[in-house]
């Protein structure tokens, strides 16, 4: 079974569709690199990923556990919950001036291990 599942995820701006039914499946320790075109939906799927942007259909599964189904409401709450378990590191502007490239990688995986000392697995 795959870590990540991601099963038919739409994403749409007004009339324009930006994601068109994404299927991808990921296995535990696996590295993916998304390239493409300018405009080709890259950081919109990251960002439906990371909750972010909310998608207008799929779902998200992870770790066997279903995160996202665009067919449910969810609370504000709910959402800040969910992004606690997937990271994105955006581009330079928004990293930690302060760490390396390296650090700013790392420190959402130290941040999680901390969380997982004090017995606070939310997956």
């Amino acid at each position: 079974m795959a870590f990540l599942e991601i099963k038919n995820l739409k994403k749409r701006f007004g009339n324009t569709t930006v994601l068109h039914g994404i299927d991808f499946s990921m296995n535990e320790g696996e590295a993916v690199a998304l390239i493409g075109a300018s405009g080709g939906g890259k950081t919109t799927f990251l960002r439906c990923l990371n909750f972010l942007e909310m998608a207008d259909e799929g779902t998200i599964e992870v770790a066997g556990k279903f995160r996202f189904d665009a067919a449910t409401t969810y609370k504000d709450a709910d959402i800040r919950n969910m992004r606690l378990h997937l990271g994105l590191v955006f581009q330079s502007f928004n990293l930690f001036p302060q760490y390396t490239a390296l650090t700013n990688v790392y420190l959402p995986l130290y941040l999680r291990a901390k969380e997982r000392i004090k017995g606070e697995t939310r997956f």
